[in-house]
């Protein structure tokens, strides 16, 4: 059975990154005690710590283990490197490691989100983009906006989807600041996301 140990062990990352994995790991179980309590911890932490595994491998071996792990790309995806390491992470994971379906899933869509996400989903999405160690302005920004959201409100259902939006907004707006493509899967789980909340205020 893989622990976090046998993960940490086969890294071949840089000090920067594993840093923030780690982040993301205390990040994913702060959430997940805070809005989905009936998750494993071990289990969140061990997709934390996969969920970048491959980031910094070149386009080529991204590409390799695509072709590899049968994953099929679309052209944006060919197009934007950055989206790969999640598929090629979460393949690794389940190939590997033999992590749950659950766990890889929630590694696959770290990066760009996804309308209605599970829990585990939800928590690593988030926790990638809020972990205390993220220095970026739009990142301390959205960490800031979702503690503001959690003494804010009373049902914390709408501090986290207040939070999920906010973060694809700025996802957007970055990604259009530079001239990006943006993954339908974002937009859509952007518009997911309004809904919910639109359904809260009924």
């Amino acid at each position: 059975m893989t622990d976090a140990n046998a993960i940490l062990s086969a890294m071949t990352i840089s000090e920067r990154r594993l840093k923030h994995t780690l982040g993301v790991a205390e990040a994913a179980k702060e959430i997940a005690k805070t809005h989905f309590p009936a998750l494993d911890l071990k289990q969140v932490e061990l997709a934390a710590l996969m969920h970048d595994f491959t980031k910094e491998y070149p386009y080529e071996r991204q590409l390799e283990l695509c072709a590899k792990y049968s994953i099929e790309l679309t052209d944006e995806e060919r197009n934007n490197p950055k989206l790969l390491h999640a598929k090629t992470a979460a393949m690794i994971a389940s190939e590997r490691f033999s992590l749950s379906t659950e766990i890889c899933n929630a590694i696959y869509w770290h990066t760009t989100g996804k309308p209605a996400m599970s829990p585990f989903e939800i928590v690593i999405y988030l926790a990638d983009y809020i972990e205390e160690f993220r220095e970026d302005a739009s990142c301390v920004k959205l960490r800031e906006f979702y503690k503001k959201a959690l003494s804010k409100e009373l049902d914390k259902s709408v501090a986290l989807n207040k939070t999920l939006v906010k973060s694809f907004d700025t996802t957007i707006k970055h990604l259009i600041s530079e001239e990006q493509t943006i993954c339908k899967d974002t937009f859509e789980a952007r518009n997911y996301y309004i809904d919910q909340l639109r359904a809260f205020n009924f």
